[in-house]
């Protein structure tokens, strides 16, 4: 009897350990104090963890819908950063650990229109906030030093980032030109320029991510640098 108490236990400890993760961070709600707006009334986009298109850092697709999470900004999908001398691809680390929290996702995950005024990209892919059961998506990748807080969006975000810096966690424990500086061209000294979304005469475009990417490098077609530059051009995300 004592034998099957111990194994009961040892099954529901790994289990109970994954909540207690996922249930750390504060609720969803980001702009909670700047905005009285109860999201719980509002329609929001549902779909299982992994059943979510990650195109970079802080852009996804759900339910065959293109959206930017709002309040961050993540290094670009090509993007490096140089650590100790050394560079390293922190845009695609930051698209990784965002895959990685829908992946490993005990709960739905459910997006919420969001402020796209105070995230200062009007014009772009619908702005939402994204939640996975009590965790903010946006704040774990903040707290993770896997993208910076849009500023004046959520006090909270701001001051997870200081705390990220504080401790010099993932992009702030080195040198890295701020997304939104390399969407304009700059680049560290020495950096690759590389541009990992192609775009095809048909007005579409992929990401590397994208297993479909493979086949469009193959046919040579252009190559964007952001996901923004691609909305600039006029292309549209291929639909699954």
């Amino acid at each position: 009897m004592k034998r099957f108490s111990r194994l009961i236990v040892l099954i529901a400890l790994p289990a109970l350990f994954t909540l207690a993760v996922y249930m750390q961070d504060k609720p969803v709600h980001a702009a909670a104090g700047n905005d009285n707006t109860t999201k719980t009334n509002q329609m929001a986009l549902e779909a299982d963890g992994r059943d979510i298109q990650v195109i970079d850092g802080d852009t996804i697709m759900i339910n065959g819908k293109v959206v930017d999470i709002a309040g961050m900004d993540a290094p670009e999908l090509g993007q490096q950063c140089r650590h100790n001398g050394s560079f390293w691809d922190c845009g695609m680390s930051s698209a990784m650990q965002l895959r990685k929290y829908f992946v490993m996702a005990p709960f739905k995950v459910q997006c919420w229109p969001g402020d796209a005024e105070r995230s200062e990209k009007q014009g772009d892919f619908p702005i939402v906030e994204c939640g996975i059961g009590e965790r903010d998506v946006a704040a774990a990748m903040i707290t993770d030093g896997e993208a910076l807080p849009i500023l004046g969006y959520s006090h909270h975000y701001d001051s997870l980032s200081t705390e990220a810096e504080n401790a010099e966690i993932g992009i702030h424990g080195g040198d890295m030109i701020p997304p939104e500086k390399w969407r304009e061209g700059k680049r560290l000294d020495g950096e690759e320029g590389r541009c990992l979304f192609s775009h095809d005469a048909d007005g579409t475009y992929v990401g590397a991510l994208d297993p479909r990417y493979v086949q469009d490098k193959n046919q040579k077609t252009q190559k964007i640098c952001s996901d923004e530059q691609a909305r600039e051009i006029g292309a549209t995300y291929r639909r699954q």
